[in-house]
């Protein structure tokens, strides 16, 4: 979960810190306050896009840090074990973005510095975001089947069916460009023959090594000339650096019980000294053990040419042809392949076979689940004045299989008592998609790994009775994980355990903050939630009840 999380001059705050509790934290604020200040926080924290608009007006950088709990053998405990990034046993994860003003950015977990696409990676594993233009999803026609793979955890077996159609799709494309290539077989052959025959000689020579060694035995005499020269200067000469060296540092350490700086400075020679202690002995050791060698110069010297003149015919550079000659031995053992075309067609027929036994497995699946979640979401969506819903999944075979399944599937939708379902797009209105596109997140959201869920406006479209519907639907969710959700709804708003208010002070420049509300200040919000500008005891009044129905419920 979301412990602590702190703002430094990220776009309207100055400097802000805030402990996030368990259960469901509601954040809400007058239009322009700056509600999604938070969320932006938390997404830069987790890897997403920066620029340079969420620097303070002013300000050179921007800083988030985030902490996060998780638990023993949590998934997120087994990324930063692969990653070597565990701190201890404190089960916490510090994520640390810093946004500079030129649009660069740099992050940190747990004090080490990390790149982005980690970043991301580890906080899809931690928070998981649901938007207020999700029920634009459900228009999108595959999301019906995507969205019954992940409620059912029939996700394993969905990317399973797509690796082995890719897989079969590879090797039918292989098969028919090798048999399209059949008139030219026996001269690529030959070609690749020739060519792997030709690079064969220097397969257990590396390029780099003996390019190294003959250009140091070409500068042999010039070598060791400066060599000496510098043992003559490190501890040879009668005013050697090392004798010297020695001298300061007597001095040095008389005086370093003086002053930190001093013994800090006394410290730095005393590494020095040891560092050109062990220059010396390492130059003595390599002076001692060099000899010029003529014919071993002339063995290095013919092996360089030949790697040149095969670069050159074969247009390369020198040090890729051990890396060319794999590619070539590869495309030998293709064509050798098509030496036997039933075998190769075989192949491909295996793995069309495994695709459509994959594929039919996972269509009975899918059947098998369907109607039981169908109706989980007709009697979830229900109470949110919908009282006739009922919704189907449809299955309709492809004329061709292919990396989706056997099958589309569509989500059927009626709000009438009667009227047979049909294809959601079709039927439902706009208020009806935003409270099934709702119910389908909390459905999706009990499902998921992540401990943070957190919800983005999503209740716009609906008020009254369906709100405080929609409230205990995310407190009940709130039991398993934590939730953070921006609200205009006071019926939502009441029901959380955190209520978090976002106000804009007018300072220069402008800045905004967020407080945790106490009970009485809670009530005057829910007040001006529901009631407007003008606060009231009959607003106060219904303030009080919203709240008296989240201990009673």
């Amino acid at each position: 979960m979301l412990s602590h999380i702190t703002l430094i001059d990220f776009a309207l705050a100055d400097h802000l810190e805030l402990e996030i509790h368990q259960g469901f934290n509601v954040l809400t604020g007058e239009t322009g306050a700056g509600k999604s200040l938070l969320l932006d926080a938390l997404s830069a924290c987790l890897g997403e896009r920066s620029d340079a608009t969420q620097v303070r007006y002013g300000k050179e950088k921007a800083e988030v840090i985030a902490t996060f709990g998780y638990q023993a053998n949590s998934p997120e405990q087994a990324w930063l074990k692969e990653h070597e990034l565990e701190e201890d046993e404190s089960n916490e994860i510090v994520i640390r973005r810093v946004i500079f003003s030129t649009g660069r950015s740099k992050a940190w977990i747990n004090g080490r510095p990390t790149s982005l696409t980690e970043l991301k990676t580890l906080g899809r594993l931690l928070v998981l975001l649901y938007s207020q233009h999700s029920q634009q999803q459900l228009l999108d026609p595959p999301y019906p089947k995507r969205w019954l793979d992940r409620y059912s955890g029939l996700q394993a077996q969905a990317t399973q069916v797509k690796s082995a159609y890719h897989a079969w799709q590879k090797a039918a494309k292989q098969y028919q460009s090798a048999l399209d290539a059949q008139h030219t077989r026996a001269t690529q052959i030959a070609q690749l023959e020739q060519q792997l025959e030709d690079v064969e000689p220097l397969l257990e020579i590396n390029y780099q090594v003996i390019e190294q060694e003959y250009d140091r035995l070409s500068h042999h005499e010039t070598m060791m000339q400066d060599c000496a020269s510098i043992m003559y200067a490190l501890d040879e000469s009668e005013q050697n650096l090392l004798q010297e060296l020695g001298n300061v540092l007597r001095r040095a350490e008389a005086q370093q019980s003086r002053s930190p700086q001093l013994e800090q400075v006394y410290n730095s020679i005393v590494n020095a000294q040891s560092e050109l202690e062990d220059a010396s002995a390492t130059l003595r050791q390599f002076v001692d053990r060099q000899s010029f060698d003529p014919e071993r110069m002339e063995t290095l010297n013919q092996q360089l040419e030949q790697f040149h003149r095969l670069a050159r015919k074969y247009r390369i550079q020198p040090d890729e042809l051990i890396a060319q000659q794999a590619i070539w031995q590869a495309e030998l053992e293709q064509l050798n392949f098509l030496d036997n075309p039933e075998k190769l067609a075989e192949h491909v027929a295996e793995l069309e076979q495994s695709f459509l036994n994959d594929a039919e497995q996972l269509n009975d699946a899918r059947l098998a689940v369907a109607d039981d979640v169908a109706q989980k979401l007709s009697e979830q969506v229900k109470p949110l004045a919908l009282p006739e819903a009922l919704f189907k999944f449809d299955f309709q075979p492809f004329d061709t299989p292919n990396a989706e399944g056997l099958s589309a599937i569509q989500l059927l939708f009626t709000a009438n008592k009667g009227i047979p379902p049909q294809p959601l797009a079709r039927v439902a209105s706009g208020g009806e998609l935003s409270r099934i596109a709702l119910v389908m997140q909390v459905m999706n959201a009990s499902k998921a790994d992540a401990e943070v869920l957190v919800f983005d406006e999503i209740d716009v479209g609906i008020s009254g009775g369906t709100a405080e519907i929609v409230g205990r639907l995310l407190a009940n969710l709130a039991d398993h994980v934590q939730i953070l959700c921006i609200t205009h709804q006071a019926q939502v708003a009441a029901q959380s355990d955190q209520h978090l208010l976002v106000k804009k002070q007018q300072t220069d420049p402008a800045s905004s903050t967020i407080v945790a509300l106490g009970e009485p200040e809670r009530i005057h919000e829910l007040a001006r939630m529901s009631g407007g500008v003008e606060i009231n005891k009959t607003t106060l009044q219904h303030a009080k009840q919203l709240r008296e129905l989240k201990f009673s419920s």
